[in-house]
């Protein structure tokens, strides 16, 4: 058994199967499904349910997982206290995501970072979407991105946290919690507009789901979007963290299975600054932040 092995135990448990994993942990799926097998043989145990649709961990595979998470969170904290501390920062730090993302900069990100080190002047920049954030980071124009894995090969990438994604719907709306997928079949949906990135990533999670959507309203303004789900006009896919502010406006509910994306801070492959490095050293030592699943 090895480190490894259980890392990618836990990927697929938390990511709800081999595919999302297999991308959140930038490896070739069958490279991780052949780990797994060999660790089903040494163990002599079935870990996962194998169906259409993905894996569902089995009890066993449930269990074992929980103990993975408390060792590969030892290892961390081995692995920081030998870590060589990093020099104070007193610069300025620029960062930058979509506007989603760039609200979870602002509400988490930056005021931890900043407690530790006040004397960095940290900036955020809000982007209407992945292409013109992606670019800033390779004209320098931000330090640092965050982003929703996977990110553009040509930049370095370092995980920070396992998001779930949920639905959000008027409050009439009458649905089971978690709402199981095949429930959004002709449920009205907000989407982005037609040939967007982020459209596409969602037909495509729709397709992977057998399910059709039926589009109630397409726009990019994310910042109208709870106000229209608010104003009835149709369900939303978005991130819990976020959802949950605005649950005394509409109802959030989980997904069935989960669904879950992770959040990593992206750069261009060029040398950091000072400010730079602190924010993803003191991310490193804290280790990528978990779902609520495990």
């Amino acid at each position: 058994m090895t480190l490894q092995q259980l890392r990618y135990l836990l990927a697929v448990v938390e990511h709800g199967g081999m595919t999302a994993a297999a991308q959140a942990l930038f490896v070739d799926q069958s490279a991780l499904s052949r780990s797994l097998q060999a660790l089903e043989r040494e163990l002599k145990a079935d870990l996962f349910v194998r169906s259409g649709r993905g894996v569902v961990p089995t009890p066993e595979g449930t269990r074992i997982a929980r103990l993975a998470k408390k060792l590969l969170g030892g290892v961390r904290e081995i692995e920081a206290t030998f870590r060589t501390p990093v020099e104070e920062p007193s610069g300025r730090l620029t960062l930058g995501g979509t506007q989603s993302l760039a609200i979870e900069l602002i509400t988490s990100v930056v005021p931890q970072f900043r407690a530790r080190h006040p004397g960095c002047r940290v900036e955020v920049i809000p982007f209407d979407g992945p292409e013109p954030a992606a670019e800033a980071a390779r004209s320098g124009t931000v330090d640092l991105l965050l982003v929703d894995l996977p990110a553009p090969s040509d930049l370095k990438v370092m995980p920070l946290r396992h998001l779930e994604i949920v639905l959000l719907s008027p409050p009439a709306v009458r649905l089971p919690d978690p709402v199981p997928w095949e429930a959004m079949r002709g449920l009205p949906l907000i989407m982005p507009t037609p040939g967007s990135k982020r459209r596409a990533q969602f037909e495509q999670l729709f397709a992977r789901h057998g399910v059709v959507p039926t589009v109630a309203m397409e726009t990019d303004e994310r910042g109208a979007w709870v106000s229209c789900v608010a104003a009835g006009h149709g369900s939303l896919l978005w991130y819990r963290d976020l959802a949950d502010r605005f649950a005394s406006l509409v109802a959030v509910r989980s997904l069935s299975p989960p669904l879950i994306r992770t959040m990593a801070f992206a750069w261009a492959r060029r040398p950091l600054t000072l400010e730079a490095r602190a924010l993803l050293e003191d991310a490193r030592s804290r280790g990528v932040e978990e779902t609520k699943y495990i």
